[in-house]
């Protein structure tokens, strides 16, 4: 038995959370060490000019096998986005919505000329194929890039400019959909059998929840953890950077890579993807569109002459993230842009508001900027046949995080169910 074991678990995002969670409701003792002020990792909400702000556009998948095991769903009060995206190019919006889940748009995607009939078809045919695949085979599919897989399913060019590729730019932060097939495979899954939400009270209602099931004093925010104790060839506790030394019968580090290379000492690669999310204020309502907005003006993000990937009208999709009568518009940049605020602001601004010329740019008021130096992990063609294992060659050491499962907010849970488990059998549960 595990009883009057205790585990430290460094990081308080969902991984460490549902690490922590998943021990406790073991009977064992588990403590949170977080260096900031807040549970969550990246998955925070702030408010701001009295609007939810998820710091950087940030969705909840609901068919994610970890979501549907962790979360009580009923209880955030998901908001839910309209399948599909609206796609902006040379001057005119398209909608391209499932007719599976939106049979009313069925007719205006049918006849949308800005995607061929051949791409059409193949897109209804590649989603009846990924209803019939099991997670577990899409996990051996033959590995190559999201791109090659693709092309060789046969989209066209077109199709791939104006939709594919700026749609899932927004997930993986890749134009060059060079991210592995497993990983698109296992998203376009996702959206199929499922819906695209956020919490009522924001994304950061996700970590609250799981966080208020723990007892009070085992998470211990504003603790950043300088070191790992060791001795004896074991890990034995933590250092943290007051001097402070907590042993513990076992250490989960579930952070991103680049700390947990540092405490660990662990060769863990830290090859990462960035993006920038911009938020406007806008007086009156730009539309009563519930879509992801893709921008896709034909080479102008090849060529660097665009800025914005995709946008959103938060206010229509979770009127709770804004004061009524408000327009919220999240606006994201991918990559880590250098560009100052105030240029941000200015290119945004130039490049969607021709596309609402009733609304006036000048009215728009930028109320925060989120650079997201770490947003996601890169996860090429290979990556998930040399993901870092749970169980170290260290005794007493885990590794949580997403960084060994996959960069999403299901493989964050998923990473700490798997090292609350692996937990559980060193400790003899």
């Amino acid at each position: 038995m595990a009883d009057g074991k205790k585990v430290v678990v460094v990081g308080g995002g969902l991984s460490g959370l549902c690490c922590a969670r998943t021990l406790q409701r073991a009977g064992v003792e588990a403590h949170i060490f977080e260096a900031s002020d807040g549970v969550g990792g990246r998955v925070r909400t702030d408010i701001v000019a009295n609007c939810r702000l998820d710091r950087g556009f940030q969705v909840l998948f609901t068919a994610y096998p970890a979501v549907r095991q962790e979360l009580d769903l009923k209880a955030l009060n998901l908001q839910y986005f309209d399948s599909g995206a609206l796609i902006f190019w040379r001057g005119q919006s398209y909608g391209m919505a499932d007719p599976m889940k939106q049979p009313s748009q069925l007719v205006e995607s049918a006849l949308s000329p800005l995607i061929t009939v051949g791409d059409k078809m193949r897109m209804l045919r590649m989603r009846r194929e990924i209803r019939k695949v099991s997670l577990q085979e899409i996990s051996e599919y033959p590995d190559m890039s999201m791109d090659d897989y693709l092309r060789e399913y046969g989209f066209s060019d077109k199709f791939m400019n104006r939709f594919i590729r700026p749609f899932f730019a927004g997930i993986f932060l890749d134009y060059g959909l060079q991210t592995s097939v497993r990983m698109f495979g296992f998203v376009w899954k996702m959206l199929v059998e499922g819906r695209t939400a956020v919490p009522e009270k924001g994304m950061g209602a996700i970590p609250r929840q799981i966080a208020k099931d723990l007892p009070p004093d085992s998470v211990h925010l504003n603790s950043p953890v300088a070191e790992l104790v060791r001795e004896g060839g074991r890990v034995t506790g933590i250092r943290l950077e007051n001097g402070e030394t907590v042993a513990a019968d076992a250490v989960v580090v579930a952070t991103d890579a680049e700390v947990a290379a540092r405490l660990t000492g662990l060769r863990l690669s830290t090859e990462h993807r960035s993006s920038t999310c911009l938020y406007f204020l806008v007086p009156k309502p730009l539309s009563g569109s519930k879509s992801i907005m893709l921008f896709a003006e034909p080479n102008a993000h090849a060529e660097g002459q665009a800025i914005v990937n995709n946008a959103a009208i938060m206010s229509n999709i979770a009127p709770s993230y804004v004061t009524k009568g408000k327009c919220l518009l999240s606006v994201t940049v991918l990559g880590d842009s250098r560009l100052p605020n105030e240029e941000l602001m200015r290119r945004a601004k130039g490049e969607i508001a021709p596309h609402f010329p009733k609304s006036n740019a000048d009215e728009w008021q930028l109320i925060q900027v989120y650079r997201v130096p770490w947003a996601q992990y890169r996860q090429p063609t290979g990556i998930f046949d040399r993901l870092p294992p749970t169980e170290t060659e260290t005794p007493g050491l885990f590794l949580g995080g997403e960084i060994t499962v996959s960069s999403s907010l299901d493989g964050a849970l998923a990473s700490g169910q798997r090292a609350a488990a692996a937990v559980l059998t060193h400790l003899g549960r």
